[in-house]
C-alpha cells in the first residue's frame, strides 16, 4: 500500500458584479500527479509546519496559505479559513494523499493572480456552474474532489451565502472505493450499496460518482442514500 503523504488546499471565491468565482489552476502536464487537471491551489504540508504547530489541521492551513502564495501569489488570511472537507486518495491509488480542503474568499478584489509557471501553468476564475459546464463539455479535466467541491456551492450566489453553508456544517472525511467496469471509473462514497465491498453492480443506494473514460464525462448518482442530504440546484454534501 501507497504512503500517505499530507496535504491541503483552498477553494478561493471571490465576487464579480453579483456571482461567485472560484480560482482553478492548471498543473503542469508533466507532473506524476494529476498533470494537466484543473485544481484548486494547494500542496503538501512541509515538515517544519507539522513540527511547527500543535495540530495538524493548524499546519494544513499553513500549508494551504503558503501554496495559494507560491502557486498564485495571492495573500490569504488563514482567518478567513472554513476547513470543509478532508478528502483520503483510495487505497488502490499509485500515489495517495490525506488532503485538507478549505475554502476563502479573497479580500482583495484587484489582487493579481501570478502563478509560478512550473507546476502551475494557467488559472482562471469561474462560477462553479461554468466549471462544470466546461467539464461537462471537454474544456477542462478535474478530479472528482474539485468536481464535487464545486457541486456543493454550486446553488450559492455570494462568498456570504457559501461561508455559511459550510461553516453550519461539521468536515467531513471521505474515502472513496474505486470500481473500474466497461469503461467506467466508477467512485463509490459512504453509504452506497457498493462500498463496503467495492462492487458497484450491487443493488440499493447510490452514493457514487461515474466517469465514462471514452466519453470523458461523468455523472452523479445520489438515492435511497441515508447519512447525506442534497442541497440546492442538485448538488449533494460530500
Amino acid at each position: 500500500m501507497s504512503e500517505i503523504r499530507l496535504a491541503s488546499t483552498i477553494m478561493l471565491a471571490r465576487e464579480q458584479e453579483g456571482n461567485i468565482e472560484v480560482l482553478l489552476v492548471r498543473r503542469n502536464k508533466s507532473l506524476n500527479f494529476a498533470g494537466g487537471a484543473w485544481v484548486f491551489p494547494g500542496g503538501k504540508i512541509d515538515e517544519d509546519e507539522l513540527e511547527g504547530t500543535t495540530t495538524e489541521l493548524e499546519a494544513a492551513k499553513r500549508a494551504a496559505v503558503r501554496e495559494t502564495k507560491e502557486e498564485a501569489n495571492l495573500d490569504i488570511d488563514p482567518e478567513r479559513l472554513i476547513f470543509f472537507r478532508h478528502w483520503t486518495t483510495p487505497a488502490n491509488s499509485p500515489r495517495r494523499f490525506a488532503t485538507y480542503f478549505f475554502f476563502a474568499d479573497i479580500q482583495q478584489l484587484d489582487a493579481q493572480v501570478v502563478i509560478d509557471d512550473g507546476e502551475i501553468v494557467e488559472h482562471v476564475w469561474l462560477s462553479p456552474n461554468e466549471a462544470l459546464q466546461q467539464l461537462a463539455k471537454q474544456q477542462k479535466a478535474m478530479l472528482p474532489p474539485t468536481i464535487l467541491c464545486l457541486r456543493v456551492i454550486s446553488h450559492c450566489r455570494t462568498v456570504q451565502e457559501v461561508r455559511q453553508l459550510l461553516a453550519q456544517q461539521e468536515p467531513i472525511f471521505v474515502l472513496p472505493v474505486v470500481h473500474y467496469a466497461a469503461g467506467q471509473v466508477i467512485c463509490l462514497y459512504r453509504g452506497d450499496a457498493g462500498y463496503d465491498s467495492g462492487d458497484s453492480s450491487l443493488a440499493g443506494a447510490r452514493h457514487r460518482l461515474v466517469i465514462d473514460m471514452a466519453q470523458a464525462s461523468y455523472r452523479f448518482e445520489f438515492s435511497n442514500c441515508e447519512g447525506y442530504f442534497p442541497v440546492d440546484g442538485g448538488a449533494h454534501l460530500f
